[in-house]
């Protein structure tokens, strides 16, 4: 095994123990994953909802593999299973592949082991890992471009291997179809200019690969990209002010846990200047990805989450301790040495500190109550509702997975026609209105999973021509770090009245 191998050992260590209090957990998203998942392996279509082929998830390769891993095990329980299994094995690759990208940038093993165990630490990382979600896979295919991306302007080969990786990429997120422009951009920006057949090789590569899913995708379901993209958008931001105050979102998130290499990087360019590591034509590919993209999400008003910009945080980290390295090159080995032992106590002290107070609790709380009393609800619209029956809802994977109705998603992601509904009203509206019942292929709705911050609130009330009667009611201590507080979820039967 070659010298970096045991090398990382104790980042691992560090990521293992950070993902323990999350253990066994799960999200609704990752739900729809396995929901998709199911209908892929028994009915050999791409749904959501059996018989309706749908764009509703944003991840076409997890949903493969998660249906890949489970046919042997029969499906059911074995798909979430298989989801977090997947989610841990690649939180640790990610850490790995970082390892490996800054040896391979010429990191001495000292500054390699503290970047690596830096990731290790990063708040987010360790929550989406944990938690059964694609976003640790797409971390991962995020370090490989950053690292597959240094001789990528210089080498054919080099290049394809990019563009590929690029394709696989962007088969985990629709984010990584933006890298092949980012890196054609950074071809501009390059002296001397990479040679036309280079930069050929790299979208060749790509389109080669992704170009088969793409068509797939069009004929089958209709569409070459998830509906999921228009209903976190909020549209282009043409104000000047409100794309500067949209900032702040990715920067509180991505600070929260890369502090240290972001001030890193910000000092070497203040001291080192133009030889600073991130203005460096190696890393060319990197500096501009890790702009762009959070610049995109601001620019399309996407509701940014913090697993989204996974998808940038081994490329800040990477440059964050090549920054470091930089910054010390001059300094005596032992002062080295004790100056990034002491950045990287700081890393680990900071995202200790976040993930305790403010990950930890809610998502905790959150994953526990879907496991056990939304799950418990939808067994309960298993029991009641007759084949064929619908539910509306805004939280959908476990309804869907445990109930077996035909679910309206309230939320837009999996039925466009809602998308559109979402585009005209917000979703309190909605529900308060019962403008759902309009939705186009939808001629009936049986039933709905009221989720608010009081109780009851239509028990009894008749809207639209149906009474709601309730069925059965549970609560749920939070809807993650933005939304604290106790919600009810409460289960309503709709039946149609006469006037």
């Amino acid at each position: 095994m070659k010298r970096w191998g045991f090398d990382v050992v104790p980042a691992l260590i560090v990521l293992f123990a950070m993902m323990l209090p999350l253990r066994g957990g799960f999200t609704d998203d990752g739900f729809i994953h396995v929901q998709y998942a199911r209908n892929l392996m028994t009915r050999g279509e791409y749904s959501f909802n059996p018989g309706e082929t749908s764009f509703g998830t944003t991840s076409p390769l997890w949903v493969m593999g998660l249906a890949a891993i489970a046919q042997p095990l029969g499906g059911g329980e074995a798909l979430v299973g298989a989801g977090k299994a997947l989610s841990w094995l690649f939180a640790f690759a990610v850490v790995i592949a970082l390892h490996r990208v800054l040896i391979v940038f010429g990191a001495s093993r000292r500054t390699a082991l503290f970047g690596a165990m830096a990731l290790a630490a990063d708040v987010w990382l360790v929550r989406w890992g944990a938690l059964g979600m694609e976003s640790s896979l797409a971390a991962f295919m995020a370090a490989l471009l950053v690292g597959a991306s240094r001789r990528a302007y210089d080498d054919r080969a080099a290049a394809a291997a990019f563009g590929a990786a690029a394709a696989i990429g962007a088969l985990v997120r629709p984010e990584l179809y933006l890298v092949m422009p980012v890196f054609l951009a950074g071809a501009l920006t390059r002296r001397p200019r990479p040679r036309p057949g280079v930069l050929l090789a790299a979208a060749v590569a790509m389109i080669a690969l992704v170009g088969p899913w793409l068509a797939f995708a069009k004929w089958h379901i209709g569409s070459f990209l998830p509906n999921t993209a228009g209903a976190k958008s909020g549209g282009l931001i043409t104000s000047p002010l409100d794309f500067a105050r949209g900032l702040w979102v990715p920067a509180k998130i991505i600070v929260s846990a890369q502090l240290v290499a972001v001030l890193a990087m910000l000092a070497d360019l203040a001291v080192t200047r133009r030889r600073a590591f991130v203005l460096t034509p190696e890393f060319r590919f990197g500096a501009l990805w890790m702009l762009a993209l959070p610049l995109a999400y601001v620019a399309g008003d996407i509701q940014i989450l913090s697993r989204y910009l996974l998808l940038v945080t081994p490329a800040i980290c990477l440059a964050g301790w090549m920054s470091v390295e930089s910054l010390l090159r001059a300094s005596a080995p032992r002062v080295r040495t004790a100056a990034m032992a002491s950045a990287v106590v700081v890393a680990l002290a900071t995202n200790g500190v976040v993930y305790a107070r403010v990950v930890v609790p809610p998502s905790r709380e959150f994953s526990e109550d879907l496991q056990v009393n939304m799950a418990g609800l939808a067994r309960v619209l298993h029991d009641h509702a007759q084949p064929g029956e619908v539910v509306a809802a805004a939280d959908i994977g476990y309804l869907a997975f445990y109930s077996g109705c035909r679910v309206l998603d309230l939320g837009g992601l999996v039925e466009p026609e809602m998308g559109r509904l979402l585009g005209n009203h917000d979703y309190e509206e909605i529900v308060a209105e019962g403008l759902y019942f309009d939705v186009q292929g939808y001629p009936h709705v049986d039933y709905l999973v009221d989720r608010e911050l009081v109780p009851d609130r239509f028990d009894g009330k008749i809207m639209r021509g149906h009474r709601f009667d309730k069925i059965h009611r549970t609560t749920v201590r939070n809807l993650g770090i933005r939304k604290p507080g106790t919600y009810y979820y409460t289960l309503y039967r709709l039946t149609p009245v006469t006037p």
